[in-house]
């Protein structure tokens, strides 16, 4: 697992937060409802994707959000229990 910032850390736990959702083929959050939820611009959150996707090496290409949150669960960057947490607290 790459080091994250706190920053990088609440995008990736905001990017993943629909898995929780249930569905099998939840889609990531949208960089929209991620800059509404952490009271943050669109142009933030895109900054900070930028660095999560050279963080665990996401390379250009469609369904870019869909592999960086792919990796941050598979690597361990993210929990379901670190997800639950985050919507309890909400």
């Amino acid at each position: 697992v790459p080091d994250l910032t706190p920053g990088e850390r609440r995008v990736l736990l905001a990017l993943c937060a629909p898995v929780l959702d249930g569905d099998a083929f939840t889609p990531p959050a949208s960089v929209q409802s991620i800059a509404n939820e952490l009271i943050v611009t669109e142009s933030a959150v895109k900054q900070q994707l930028g660095r999560l996707y050279l963080k665990f090496d996401v390379l250009e290409g469609s369904d870019r959000r869909v592999r960086l949150a792919n990796e941050a669960l598979i690597r361990g960057a993210v929990s379901l229990a670190d997800l639950r947490s985050l919507r309890e607290e909400s």
